[in-house]
């Protein structure tokens, strides 16, 4: 990628004196398996009525320079003025009518700024932004720049460690009944095991165990953002979550499997050997299963990971990656983190309320729910008025894939589970366990209901819960810290589904709305089971990167295009790129502050290319292991 000057932001600069160390080896993606045919492309909500414009015709009010700076942002720079501190540079949307200026291009020019001012690491233009390094001088030179609208720290992911000290259980309680204590196995019995349906795990890879690959492999692609460790999954985490969504029990003769033993996964690896990677890691995972969505049918996104929620979600650039792969047909189903049973321990992008996030039950090891209690360590809260987590599942002791070797493997070797025929495998606990049991539900109803949104199979997932822990003495620390219930991914399945999002015909909806308040939707009081997401405010970086298309300037977001190309050997200065429609693609209303964005129809939404350049990695313990 050719660095391009900006003469605009020279003034900025002048001052500027930062000493840069040598930038961390690329990383590159790497693609391992090649894509396959799948079934009939995801389907989208139907187009909305289009209103007038006039309304969205103004830009947000421009942020002072310190404003730009996340308050945690700030603290890192004072403490160590000196230090090369991981950012994330968002730009702010151009002024219409946006000539030339298409979301890669501003993300190119947040990496110049990168460049100019510390280390480029890497482009976001999923977000209108890049990730790199700077120092105290050098975030406070970008931030002058008026094109800029936030400067973040780009933080670490992994799960959370909690305070509290567990209930004690006996030695031997372990769960391998949690597929009938949410009732899939009374799908099973209906034909329906998620066969067809890809489940995209963004976490520290996927080994490919017998139970992912036997007797038909269908972990259908691998790809890493994490570092250049040559091991599908050195951390054994991701693995254990993806036999928790889609094992098939191989190995164990049937004895340990999991939600939806026969769906898909694609490995989309974010998180290094101990358990932590970086927000923009995660971004660029999220931008790459968007690229490759329809190659591989992928339909849902599992997140069993969380940063600590600094901010609103509105300014958070994890929760803008989110909720753009939800409006892009993909149900995203995210941990609420390990922080409880204190409130508002919720992580991002768990408190995102686009996305399905899942908190952690204890079913004691025994098929009654009678005697199931909320885990004491499920985070839970009300940040910005929205209510998490949606709802539960078994996260407590859960068997699935063991990755011998792998960093948890030598962590906690008496966690190691010996199946009655001899074969080994591992358990753990946590809300990342929980996440993957509501992934590996919601591919089963996308199995047996393709043409579903993802507001359909929220509404679905978090409507038909079922009670738990009427013999367990418990008291909830509040009725929202549990979410409307236990998993039921029968009833989920078996349930009549919401009606899609519709237009609502002129005139007034009960109680004095006018449709354009609600986005042009039915509210719920008007039809039964109403879909999830109704008129919800969407995170800052979502708004500013879809503003231009309003008036009528296509997205340019990036990736390279794969068709015969090897991603160990890439060359990204060669390579071709190219272009995928986004065609009958529709977005509900989105209201921004006092901004009311109409509907839009997004026909031929293109995709470009950015480079996948280095990135780099905190190394930090497993720390949230030490739950059980």
């Amino acid at each position: 990628m050719n660095c391009r000057r900006l003469p605009g932001i020279r003034w900025a600069l002048v001052a500027l004196a930062l000493v840069l160390v040598p930038a961390a080896l690329p990383v590159r993606a790497q693609l391992l398996v090649r894509p396959v045919p799948v079934p009939a492309p995801v389907p989208v909500a139907p187009p909305l009525p289009v209103q007038s414009l006039a309304a969205a015709a103004s830009s947000p009010t421009q942020l002072a320079a310190a404003d730009k700076i996340d308050p945690a942002l700030r603290d890192l720079m004072q403490a160590n003025p000196q230090a090369l501190l991981p950012v994330i540079v968002e730009m702010e949307h151009p002024v219409a009518p946006f000539v030339g200026a298409p979301n890669v291009d501003r993300a190119l020019t947040a990496l110049d700024l990168l460049r100019q001012s510390g280390i480029s690491v890497a482009g976001l233009s999923l977000i209108d932004g890049a990730a790199g390094f700077a120092n105290a001088a050098g975030i406070n030179a970008v931030s002058l720049v008026p094109a800029v609208a936030r400067i973040h720290h780009d933080a670490t992911v992994g799960p959370q460690r909690s305070a509290d000290p567990p209930v004690i259980a006996p030695p031997d309680q372990v769960s391998e009944v949690y597929p009938l204590v949410v009732n899939a196995d009374q799908v099973w019995q209906q034909g329906t095991t998620g066969g067809g349906v890809t489940v995209a795990v963004l976490d520290s890879g996927v080994a490919a165990d017998a139970d992912l690959v036997q007797p038909a492999n269908r972990i259908l692609a691998s790809v890493n953002f994490a570092d250049q460790r040559l091991a599908s999954d050195p951390g054994g985490h991701g693995t254990h979550i993806a036999g928790i969504i889609a094992g098939n029990g191989s190995r164990s003769g049937g004895e340990f499997v999991g939600i939806a033993p026969q769906a898909n996964v694609v490995d989309v690896r974010v998180l290094g050997s101990t358990g932590s990677g970086r927000i923009s890691s995660v971004i660029r995972g999220i931008e790459w299963v968007l690229a490759h969505r329809a190659a591989y049918n992928i339909r849902v996104i599992n997140l069993s990971f969380g940063a600590r929620a600094n901010l609103s979600y509105r300014a958070d650039p994890m929760a803008a990656a989110v909720e753009i792969a939800w409006r892009r047909g993909l149900v995203v189903v995210a941990a609420s983190g390990n922080g409880g049973p204190a409130r508002d321990t919720v992580v991002t992008p768990g408190t995102d309320p686009y996305a399905i996030t899942v908190g952690a039950t204890d079913d004691r090891g025994t098929l009654s729910r009678g005697d199931d209690m909320l885990a004491w360590f499920s985070g839970w809260g009300s940040a910005d008025s929205n209510a998490k987590p949606d709802l539960v599942a078994p996260g407590r002791r859960l068997v699935s894939i063991r990755v011998p070797g792998s960093a948890l493997d030598r962590l906690f070797p008496e966690r190691v589970v010996v199946a009655r025929n001899g074969s080994t495998y591992f358990r753990l606990t946590g809300t990342s366990m929980a996440t993957a049991v509501v992934s590996g539900a919601a591919a089963l109803l996308l199995a047996r209901r393709p043409d579903l949104t993802p507001d359909q199979v929220k509404a679905l997932l978090v409507g038909t819960t079922q009670p738990y822990g009427w013999d367990s003495g418990q008291v909830l620390p509040d009725p929202i810290a549990d979410g409307s219930g236990l998993l039921d991914a029968y009833a989920a399945v078996n349930t009549a589904p919401p009606p899609a999002p519709s237009p609502v015909p002129g005139g007034i909806l009960p109680g004095g709305l006018l449709p354009g308040m609600l986005g042009g939707l039915v509210p719920s009081a008007v039809q039964p089971l109403a879909c999830a997401n109704l008129a919800l405010r969407p995170a800052d970086g979502f708004a500013r990167a879809l503003f231009p298309v309003l008036y009528g300037s296509p997205l340019h977001w990036k990736d390279p295009t794969l068709g015969g190309i090897d991603w160990q050997t890439l060359t990204w200065d060669s390579v071709l790129w190219d272009s995928t429609a986004w065609d009958n693609f529709a977005w509900d209303s989105v209201l921004w502050d006092s901004v009311l964005w109409d509907s839009v129809l997004w026909d031929s939404v293109l995709w470009d290319s950015i480079a996948w350049d280095s990135v780099a990695w905190d190394s930090i313990l497993w720390d949230s292991f030490t739950l059980d």
